[in-house]
């Protein structure tokens, strides 16, 4: 009796586990139905995160047309989905405010630099950091990196041919030294190595900061540029509450040291964010440039006209109305951006269950819209052609055109220092244009962690005769 009361409770224990287990397969098999198509992953854990590194956009461009349209993945440690490129999405993804870089991206940015933190903190960093940025403060910086730009083009001017990333680096980092920090404190071969360093970890496939791992060493790079920006802050600190000299705002740094609320480690992460975005970003941008200026010899000659028309060359009448009225020359900037912006693309992270497309996307998953490609909404998006972004001969501002131009993201997480790398861009591409030429012997396009052309080649002094 009791052998068979025990082969019934099993019976009945077996035929729950079943229930259970098909409830969890149905509940399984539902909430897949809900989800765009696509597969979670590969290979465990990585996903297909070593394909979308390889190639970002034409990763994304495959499976937008695989699925036709949005479709999902699982891309840097998380599950993931690519957002097809309507208005509508562009909207959705400029709404969403969270953060949808990897984690490990905080560590190496800063836990409170303004492009890692989400609401509330991201809207009061953003306020404290717009103060650098607005255009008494922009007009500024000008002179310096006039100064810059022509020092660095009548440097390279006679040397070998060789690759240009390195020397572009350098000057992207001094001009973004001399602008965030300070040229009184100019420490450019140390803090750049430190910064190569610190960074490589964007593109670590394992982010452990434990014995053994490359990520470790990354992290030991940013702990030596906090400590150098710190003896920085205390320098800048001391002369600004010297009674004898008169402490004049000149920098981004200086700005936000006169700017009340921000804490010790606010101050530290504002300089190594703005100092990455400053100097990398402006090494791709300035290689690209470079790349399609002597990829088009006709439009060069047309640009290089209309800077001559326009600018005798004298650093002190380069100013704001100057740089707007090249009207040819910022439209084919910003043509750049379109066709090879340094950041492909956007992301975030869902804080609540959204719907897309049809499709029900979970909280936690993140999103990537990405409009640089062939699902771009540009006309003839494969043509490089500075008309689309003229209209009877004047500049037509596409920042704000997300379904085919995104170089600077959108809504309240854009890059606030956009108009800065306008600015930056145009002063050189003037020096440039007015008097020095550039022969290529070798160009590459590069697709991450940034997109751009790594340039080999010689600089020379243009001749006048």
């Amino acid at each position: 009796m009791e052998l068979q009361h025990a082969h019934s409770k099993s019976v009945w224990a077996l035929l729950a586990a079943c229930g259970v287990s098909a409830y969890f397969f149905w509940c399984r098999w539902r909430f897949l139905q809900r989800l765009p198509p696509g597969r979670f992953w590969m290979l465990p854990v990585l996903g297909e995160s070593l394909t979308y590194v390889k190639d970002p956009l034409s990763f994304f461009e495959e499976k937008l047309t695989q699925h036709g349209g949005t479709c999902r993945s699982h891309l840097l440690l998380a599950p993931s989905v690519i957002l097809a490129v309507t208005e509508e999405n562009a909207k959705l993804i400029h709404s969403k405010k969270d953060l949808g870089w990897p984690r490990h991206f905080q560590k190496l940015v800063g836990r409170k630099a303004l492009a890692m933190v989400n609401d509330p903190l991201h809207k009061k960093i953003r306020t404290l950091n717009s103060r650098a940025f607005a255009d008494k403060q922009l007009d500024s910086y000008l002179p310096k990196l006039q100064k810059l730009s022509a020092k660095y083009l009548e440097d390279w001017v006679g040397k070998p041919s060789s690759d240009l990333h390195f020397e572009v680096k350098h000057y992207a980092f001094e001009c973004g030294e001399a602008v965030v920090l300070g040229g009184e404190q100019v420490r450019s071969d140390r803090f750049m190595k430190l910064y190569d360093k610190t960074f490589e970890g964007l593109g670590c496939i394992l982010p452990f900061d434990l014995p053994g791992f490359p990520f470790r060493e990354c992290m030991k790079a940013r702990g030596q540029l906090v400590e150098g920006f710190k003896e920085l802050i205390q320098q800048k600190r001391r002369k600004l509450k010297d009674p004898v000299r008169m402490f004049r705002i000149s920098t981004m740094l200086d700005t936000m040291l006169q700017t009340e609320g921000t804490d010790e480690e606010e101050l530290l992460d504002f300089c190594i964010g703005m100092m990455f975005a400053a100097h990398d970003t402006t090494l791709c941008s300035v290689q690209s440039c470079l790349h399609w200026l002597k990829a088009f010899p006709a439009l060069e000659q047309r640009l290089r006209k209309e800077v001559k028309d326009l600018w005798d060359g004298q650093a002190f009448s380069l100013n704001r109305p100057l740089l707007e009225s090249m009207h040819q020359t910022r439209a084919f900037l910003q043509e750049v951006w379109r066709t090879t912006p340094p950041v492909q693309v956007v992301v975030r992270s869902l804080s609540e269950d959204t719907e897309v497309d049809g499709y029900l996307i979970p909280k936690g998953w993140s999103i990537y819209f990405a409009p640089a490609g062939r699902h771009s909404k540009a006309e003839n998006f494969k043509e490089f052609s500075i008309e689309r972004h003229l209209k009877d001969g004047k500049f037509l501002d596409s920042t704000f055109e997300p379904t085919y131009f995104n170089a600077f993201g959108g809504g309240s997480r854009m890059c606030i220092g956009y108009k800065f790398g306008r600015d930056e861009m145009l002063v050189f591409l003037l020096n440039f244009l007015h008097g020095y030429d550039l022969r290529i012997d070798r160009s590459d396009l590069k697709k991450f962690p940034f997109h751009f052309w790594r340039l080999t080649g010689s600089f020379q002094r243009l001749s006048h005769g």
